[in-house]
Parts: structure tokens; C-alpha cells; sequence
């Protein structure tokens, strides 16, 4: 991981594969080490068997959602692991309880200044 602004990659789950290709470009081309997934069970399989030091997640997906992915990255497995869920509706998230709510659409530099934030707490 040569050049990585992280120890572990971060882990994008989302069922638009438009948005995990943009996603995963920015943040290589920003140092980090990415993982994608294309839905929530993906997603699931990944944290179950990979350490991330981030995990953003889409809200609204077929099968799991991203709010399944946080309980379960929060009652199952990783507590302290940084979730982030990404919606257009992020009013609706308020309750959940995400480290952070990125609202679609949102900036590329909104997104990575969340990330450096997050990471280095």
C-alpha cells in the first residue's frame, strides 16, 4: 500500500456502478486505498473478512440496506470502524445514528475533507 493515506482501505457500498467507479477514481487518485462493493450482502462479505478504516455506504439498496450495513458494522462486528451513509434523502438518517450523512449530490471535496476528518479521529 504504497502511498496510502490509510493503513486500511475504504470500503464503498453501492448499487450505482456509476458512483462506485467515480468514487473509487477520486479516492485512489486522493491516496487512499479503495474497496468497492455493489450491494449491501457484497458489502457484508467484505467487512466480514477485510479491515477498513472507513466504510461508506448508499441508504436506499435492493437486499440489505445501508442502514443494515451499520447495525451490523456496529452490533456485529467492527464497533468502532467510521460509517458514513450517502442519500438524497438524509433528513430520513437523522435517527440512525451514521459518524456522518453525505447528502447526494454532493462535492468531491466535501467528500474527501468528511474522509480525512473521520479517518483521523
Amino acid at each position: 500500500m504504497k502511498n496510502s493515506k490509510t493503513t486500511n482501505p475504504i470500503l464503498v457500498i453501492d448499487d450505482e456502478t456509476s458512483i462506485l467507479k467515480v468514487m473509487n477514481k477520486i479516492l485512489t487518485r486522493s491516496g487512499y486505498d479503495v474497496d468497492i462493493a455493489a450491494d449491501g450482502e457484497e458489502g457484508i462479505r467484505k467487512i466480514e473478512n477485510n479491515e477498513y478504516s472507513l466504510i461508506i455506504t448508499d441508504i436506499k439498496m435492493a437486499g440489505i440496506s445501508g442502514e443494515q450495513i451499520f447495525d451490523y458494522v456496529r452490533n456485529e462486528i467492527k464497533k468502532t470502524t467510521p460509517v458514513v451513509g450517502m442519500s438524497g434523502t438524509p433528513w430520513l438518517l437523522e435517527h440512525i445514528g451514521f459518524d456522518a450523512v453525505l447528502s447526494k449530490p454532493y462535492y468531491m471535496k466535501e467528500l474527501l475533507d468528511l474522509i480525512d476528518r473521520l479517518i483521523e479521529q
